[in-house]
Parts: structure tokens; C-alpha cells; sequence
């Protein structure tokens, strides 16, 4: 079910191609063991236009979806990981960021959910 958003700028595929870096971000996902095999989605936007701290500066920021229910400590062991392994891959990256939201799962539709009513 998780599902990552990478927002990013133009030029950090300079220092990583796009897939490499959606790799990355699943795989780092994936190996915290919170998530079955085959669950994590991972996507990337780049932005060509955008501002940090008042300069067109290099920036990755993720948003990371999960239904709601998992522990605190789970969410912060996700984020860390994720987040220092990016720091790791681009150190000339100065802004990187992870923010863990959940999903009610009152409200949360699917395929799999919306075909058994």
C-alpha cells in the first residue's frame, strides 16, 4: 500500500538519474521490513522552477503515504533510513527532507477494496 512521492529538482538528475534515485527511495522502503514484497510504489517529479531559502538551490523532498496504524517509531525508523541514505548518495544535495502522513483507512479506496462492496 505505500505509496512515496518524490518532489525534487531539475538538476539533482545530475547527480542521479531518475530511476536510480526511484530505486533507491524503494529499496530503502522496502528493506525496512514494515512493508510486504511488492507493496512500496515510488514516484518522481521533477520541478524546474523552484526556491529554497531564496535561491534556486537543489532540493529533494519526499511525502510518504501509509495507512494509518503504524507505530511512531516505525514511521521514524522509515523516514531515518530513507533520509540518510539519500544525505549518503547526494551529499551535494543541501535540503533533503521525508514527511510520513497516514491515510485513514475509513476512507482509503483501491481496486482490491472498492471491488469487494
Amino acid at each position: 500500500m505505500p505509496h512515496c512521492l518524490i518532489e525534487a529538482a531539475s538538476e539533482v538528475a545530475e547527480y542521479i538519474a531518475p530511476q536510480a534515485l526511484v530505486q533507491l527511495v524503494h529499496d530503502q522502503a522496502a528493506g525496512t521490513g514494515l512493508f510486504q514484497p511488492g507493496e512500496v510504489k515510488v514516484r518522481l517529479s521533477l520541478y524546474e522552477h523552484h526556491c529554497v531559502g531564496g535561491e534556486a538551490r537543489p532540493f529533494v523532498h519526499l511525502i510518504f503515504y501509509l495507512l494509518a496504524g503504524r507505530s511512531d517509531d516505525d514511521k521514524r525508523a522509515l523516514s531515518r533510513r530513507i533520509v540518510r541514505a539519500l544525505v549518503q548518495r547526494l551529499p551535494q544535495v543541501p535540503a533533503i527532507s521525508l514527511d510520513v502522513r497516514d491515510i485513514r483507512r475509513e476512507v482509503f479506496g483501491n481496486r482490491r477494496n472498492c471491488q469487494e462492496d
